[in-house]
């Protein structure tokens, strides 16, 4: 099974970290200084539409593409994105779908 790491946020023009700072702070959990807060409930719905196979719990979401599926996770500050086997299509869509919110994609390691 393969399996990729996405994490979402929107930088404001007062972050001082690098990019991979900043995905290592949000991966431990830590908040950080100069992200804007993101439109959680509107991201989620648009990962809802574009992946109508989906269950939704409270903090997890999870879609169902062709053949893969993704499971996010959001705080205010970001979401995070595992991708199992999800093919680069739908993979597409999902970064697509998120970045229409001015949030920039990370690859991580699963």
């Amino acid at each position: 099974m393969e399996t990729s790491s996405l994490l979402f946020w929107k930088p404001g023009p007062n972050v001082k970290l690098s990019v991979p700072e900043v995905a290592r702070e949000l991966t431990w959990g830590e908040e950080v200084d100069g992200l804007i807060d993101l439109p959680i409930r509107e991201i989620i719905d648009r990962l809802k539409v574009a992946f109508p196979k989906h269950q939704e719990k409270s903090g997890h979401l999870i879609g169902h593409g062709l053949t893969g599926s993704f499971e996010a996770t959001w705080t205010w500050q970001h979401v995070t994105v595992q991708c199992h086997d999800l093919p680069a299509d739908d993979r597409q869509r999902l970064i697509d779908a998120i970045e229409t919110f001015d949030c920039m994609a990370y690859e991580g390691k699963a």
